[in-house]
């Protein structure tokens, strides 16, 4: 009985490993032939391309909801302390945020990143550019 069980769980195996290649296979021929499928799978890869674009849409939206910054070029997401974009390598220019405060020592900005430092400092702080 234990030969049985363990020759069907074989089979199981055997099938999950079949199943996960047939999807390779869809994967593949998706990246090769996706621009000009042959005409029984055009409907599929319709459905694939039409599916990336809704993504691509609900991803906007939320990065509109997250107030995500794209890089100006290629819009790519950015993160806060990001200096050049990830996607086409473009330096980017971020506004100083820093809020007025009287009481601050009077401060300059970083010759490299435009960050706001102490006057005094010779290195910045943001991306360690010596002044």
């Amino acid at each position: 009985m234990a030969d049985i069980s363990n020759l069907k769980k074989s089979i199981s195996e055997e099938e999950e490993k079949i199943e996960k290649n047939y999807q390779k296979l869809g994967r593949a021929y998706f990246e090769l032939k996706g621009n000009e499928p042959a005409p029984e799978f055009e409907e599929l890869v319709t459905l694939i391309r039409s599916s990336y674009s809704k993504i691509d849409e609900i991803n906007e939206k939320i990065a509109e909801l997250e107030n995500v910054q794209k890089c100006p070029v290629c819009g790519t997401p950015l993160e806060s302390d990001m200096i050049f974009c990830v996607g086409c390598g473009t330096k980017i220019e971020w506004p100083d945020t820093t809020p007025y405060d009287p009481q601050m020592p009077e401060t300059k900005f970083c010759i490299y990143c435009g960050t706001r430092i102490p006057r005094e400092a010779n290195f910045c702080t943001k991306c360690g550019a010596k002044q």
